[in-house]
């Protein structure tokens, strides 16, 4: 069959030339002109559609065809062998749009690729992918599911379900699913550091290390495992093994403006100043954030005569503020989100009551970059041991409420609560509950580009405003966090 020129009559039969009529009509679902067109005239079409690739347009064409001769054994054959592959031709023009960033485009093909064969585990595992990239996490986690429910043997899926679950704060999941890709694919190196970054943060630091030295025996230039790892050294076996680390990650990144940063405040806060001098000097030269991290790293040299401990881990911050506490009191928590920080909390309160606090509606007010709502759990609360129990709502509605009920002064309180507005709202009802041997961590007070606009600057104007005198027990460049206890 020759091609069909643009000015040539339609092979339809409408009478109109090729580009006023189906030619035209080529990316229109619907072309109720053929209707009445007889049925070889039809086929001709879908043949010519067939052949240049066009598969949607042939499928719609050779289903005109039947609803003019049902019983046509032609058009019959040549509709099975355009569904044959038009599945294919689907999921391919997901990958173009995905490409290209056209997020819902991709999903649409996906989800006509899934008509067509629903028990493709690849297909529902690309669109997981763009699920995911959307921000609908439980729509990538049960994408992510179908896939393996179809392919247990799917490492990817394996791998990809254990980052959606991880990004929700399922860490349990998150880690039986990088567990089960690695099981598959023992030395994937991504994997291996995927695992590792779930295991610190469930606070499993033995396991975390064992997975990063791994992924670096396997390939020594993830310059991002040699980062992670540090962290994870400093707190149990010292500063030195952590700045050899830090050393390996500028060898090989040296255009790295965090990890000079974090080199040189290493070498900085073991004496070795003149070292740390170079370092510290081009991450001066770095992104807004890392000269805010800088900041925070001479606020935190110039705010006690004596450097309080350098931390690389929650767990460790933890630990170190539980330890420092009053004896009795209240145990807080404002901002729970997925429950991470809560549950350690609540392993070190020995059997205590533990409070938590959250709307579970994300951020009320719009924080620099994030939206209202951002961090929201959709109402969804978190599970907690038993020693915990949460309050949800607005601070500034449970709260009062909470304190009306629960006398005493507080122990210990993480504060998790990003804004300023929201921090401020909390050291003021507690103002007369927050007494000397209180412990009060922040997990944003230093390291963020504004981190002197939020809680920083909350508990700044509370401590001036109410008198409290306090020192710092620990803090950490890594995680953000201080703990601070009013003396």
């Amino acid at each position: 069959m020759k091609k069909i020129g643009r000015n040539d009559p339609c092979p339809c039969g409408s009478g109109k030339k090729y580009k006023q009529c189906c030619l035209k009509q080529q990316n229109v679902p619907a072309a109720s002109a053929h209707e009445s067109a007889p049925a070889s005239q039809s086929l001709r079409l879908a043949a010519e559609h067939f052949r240049a690739g066009r598969l949607p347009q042939a499928e719609e064409v050779c289903r005109q065809a039947l609803r003019i001769e049902p019983d046509n054994p032609e058009a019959r054959h040549m509709l099975e062998a355009i569904s044959g592959q038009l599945d294919g031709w689907h999921v391919n023009q997901g990958l173009s749009f995905h490409a290209q960033g056209r997020l819902e485009e991709a999903v649409a093909s996906y989800r006509k690729a899934l008509v067509l064969k629903p028990d493709s585990p690849v297909t529902h595992y690309n669109i997981g992918i763009v699920f995911n990239e959307q921000g609908k996490p439980e729509e990538a986690i049960a994408s992510c599911r179908q896939a393996i429910a179809l392919n247990p043997d799917f490492a990817e899926a394996h791998s990809n379900l254990g980052n959606a679950l991880q990004a929700q704060g399922r860490l349990d999941e998150a880690i039986a699913g990088h567990r089960n890709a690695l099981a598959l694919r023992p030395d994937c190196v991504e994997w291996l550091y995927n695992l590792g970054t779930a295991l610190q943060e469930q606070g499993e630091l033995n396991e975390a290390i064992a997975c990063y030295r791994r992924a670096l025996e396997l390939r020594p230039t993830l310059a991002d495992a040699w980062y992670n790892l540090h962290a994870l050294l400093l707190d149990s076996t010292g500063i030195a093994p952590a700045i050899e680390c830090m050393r390996k990650a500028v060898e090989i990144a040296p255009s790295n403006t965090n990890y000079r940063l974090f080199l040189g405040m290493l070498l900085d806060y073991s004496g070795k100043a003149e070292e740390a001098s170079g370092h510290l000097d081009m991450a001066g030269k770095g992104t807004a954030l890392i000269r805010a991290k800088l900041d925070a790293w001479r606020y935190m040299k110039s705010a006690s005569k004596t450097l309080p401990p350098v931390a690389g881990n929650p767990v460790q911050v933890f630990k170190l503020g539980m330890s420092a506490a009053r004896g009795d009191g209240l145990v807080l928590e404002f901002g729970v989100r997925f429950g991470c920080s809560i549950r350690r909390i609540a392993a070190l309160a020995d059997r205590q009551a533990v409070h938590g606090f959250d709307s579970f509606e994300g951020l009320p007010e719009a924080w620099y970059n994030e939206p209202k709502g951002s961090y929201s759990t959709r109402g969804m609360l978190p599970a907690v041991p038993g020693n915990v129990v949460l309050h949800a709502g607005w601070f500034d509605d449970t709260l009062p409420a909470f304190l009306n009920e629960n006398a005493g002064p507080v122990r210990f309180m993480n504060v998790d609560c990003d804004l300023y507005s929201s921090t401020k709202t909390v050291l003021e009802l507690l103002a007369d509950r927050i007494v000397a041997g209180t412990v009060i961590v922040f997990d944003e007070y230093i390291g963020n580009e504004r981190w002197r606009e939020d809680e920083f600057r909350a508990f700044q104007e509370a401590a001036g405003k109410f008198g409290w005198n306090y020192e710092y027990l620990c803090f950490s460049l890594f995680t953000k966090q201080a703990a601070v206890r009013i003396i």
